[in-house]
């Protein structure tokens, strides 16, 4: 048999490999000189961030750092920090060696308990989980075309999303942030936030460029000063991110975290520490897409011979939308304890879940809430509180094919003390991300004719009457006797494959 098939390639993302690993944290360490003794711990938070990642053969390494950041008083009741640095490698091993693939990473820490065994020494455990995924781009030839042996094509055109690439890119953000001079001078940083927002993603020939701002929110302590200072700044980005191939017609999913983060008391000449040295590692993941109608042969056979298809379901996965879209959220928050003033406050996402309900696309999330504040006698105290959010967004694609995995931002963190035992929180949030439609297209990959086998037919030559059902199709017709579809639609004056209503149909049998 000589295979007649003219074909083309299609590409698409390929999952390899995909697992989530648990990275523990076991610490103990000993508070440096210049730190005061431990008489309450406050709060203790880690922080895991991804440096680099790499795979060599079947081996995955992901090279991280947690940062532990404590939040104690002494005994005179002063607010007091300190920051821990917690490196980690983990190595994971695949089934199979790969290459020419793309890696990503993502990891976050489950849980953290922490003790103080004495005033000057802190003993630590918890977890992070890693998340891995290991994917490449991989083409499939598809019939476009056949020539000769009789043979009869159903031809179609779909809309398939072309994957363009993966890209991840560094950015370094160094800026000296000065707290002016009519602030009192900097004594000590008791916390430092920061969170990456994407304003702005134009795609052009072989590039993305990227704007944005690192969001920063500091917390220290001023010379002579009793209750901390806030410090918040926005600090503007803009980036390209190299991609052959990729044109204006081309979408781009775009994502920001923060890779290393360091923020540091700087001091001038003067003697005075008056600004913060920042020193800022950012990852953007460019992920493009190009949708393109693409020629296809749903299905085939040939008038005189049989004929063997080989098929291949693909799946195709399309942004249908990019949401980028900020949001307020109220709540009163009942407090166990009286408060006079309120020193610090803020608001992490815990936990998202993702789901559809009719036409709209649903999240729901836990923000945890965590406050230092005085009471009556102005003595520090911390407390947390999860609140439950909800966020619905309206979407256009089939809600039983998509994919959002969004991010959440914390722009800003305000409230108002209602009475002593009630604060009413405002946040105002930035959900961005891209939804995706997943489409399963089953695709004819060859047509094998074999012109030594002819096709069996219960009648050659003459005309067949065939009584369609309503809403029949002439390629069904045709399929079922073996017909040239050309001719059954010439002779029964047809001008479409479909036709309604319940009618003969003469078909011609050679």
């Amino acid at each position: 048999m000589d295979n007649k098939a003219l074909k083309t390639g299609v590409y698409y993302n390929q999952n390899i490999y995909s697992d989530t690993c648990e990275q523990p944290i076991d610490v103990d360490f000993t508070l440096p000189d210049y730190c005061r003794d431990i008489s309450k711990i406050f709060k203790c938070k880690a922080t895991a961030r991804i440096t680099s990642k790499s795979i060599n053969g079947k081996n995955i390494t992901v090279d991280g750092n947690i940062c532990i950041t404590l939040l104690y008083c002494d005994k005179d009741n002063n607010l007091c920090s300190y920051e821990y640095s917690y490196p980690f490698s983990k190595l994971k091993e695949m089934p199979e060696e790969c290459d020419n693939v793309n890696l990503t990473a993502r990891v976050k820490c489950d849980y953290i308990n922490c003790r103080a065994v004495s005033g000057r020494k802190v003993d630590i455990h918890g977890a992070a989980s890693i998340k891995l995924c290991v994917f490449k781009r991989c083409s499939n030839e598809i019939v476009a075309d056949y020539e000769g042996d009789n043979v009869q094509l159903k031809r179609s055109v779909t809309p398939a999303t072309i994957p363009m690439g993966y890209r991840e890119k560094y950015l370094v953000v160094e800026e000296e942030i000065n707290i002016g001079n009519a602030q009192a001078p900097i004594e000590n940083l008791l916390r430092s936030d920061a969170s990456v927002n994407i304003n702005d993603c134009k795609v052009m020939n072989d590039k993305t460029v990227v704007k944005g701002e690192l969001a920063v929110t500091l917390l220290y302590l001023a010379h002579g000063v009793k209750t901390p200072q806030i410090l918040k700044t926005a600090l503007p980005f803009s980036q390209i991110v190299e991609m052959a191939g990729i044109t204006e017609l081309c979408k781009c999913d775009i994502k920001g975290e923060i890779a290393a983060l360091d923020v540091r008391p700087f001091s001038h000449l003067s003697g005075d520490c008056r600004s913060f040295s920042l020193n800022a590692k950012i990852l953007l993941k460019s992920e493009s897409y190009c949708v393109n109608d693409i020629a296809v042969i749903e299905d085939a056979f040939s008038t005189k011979f049989e004929t063997e298809l080989q098929k291949a379901n693909l799946t195709f996965k399309s942004i249908c939308e990019n949401i980028s879209e900020k949001c307020q959220f109220k709540k009163n928050i009942e407090l166990n304890e009286s408060i006079s003033s309120v020193v610090d406050i803020w608001c992490e996402v815990q936990s998202k879940k993702v789901k559809t309900e009719a036409d709209k696309i649903c999240l729901s999330a836990v923000i945890m809430v965590g406050m230092l504040a005085c009471d009556g006698d102005d003595n520090v105290f911390y407390c947390e509180k999860p609140l439950d959010f909800e966020w619905s967004h309206p979407i256009s694609c089939e809600s039983e094919r998509f994919e959002f995995d969004p991010e959440i931002e914390i722009c800003s963190v305000s409230f108002a003390i209602m009475n002593a035992n009630c604060i009413e929180l405002r946040t105002e949030m930035l959900i961005t991300g891209a939804v995706y439609e997943k489409n399963e297209i089953s695709l004819i990959t060859d047509i094998k004719v074999d012109p030594q086998k002819p096709c069996c037919k219960e009648k050659t030559g003459g005309v067949v009457v065939c009584f369609s059902d309503d809403k029949a199709c002439v390629w069904d017709i045709a399929r079922k006797y073996n017909a040239d579809i050309d001719e059954i639609m010439k002779i029964n004056e047809i001008e479409t494959d479909n036709f309604s209503g319940k009618k003969f149909v003469l078909v011609p049998i050679n």
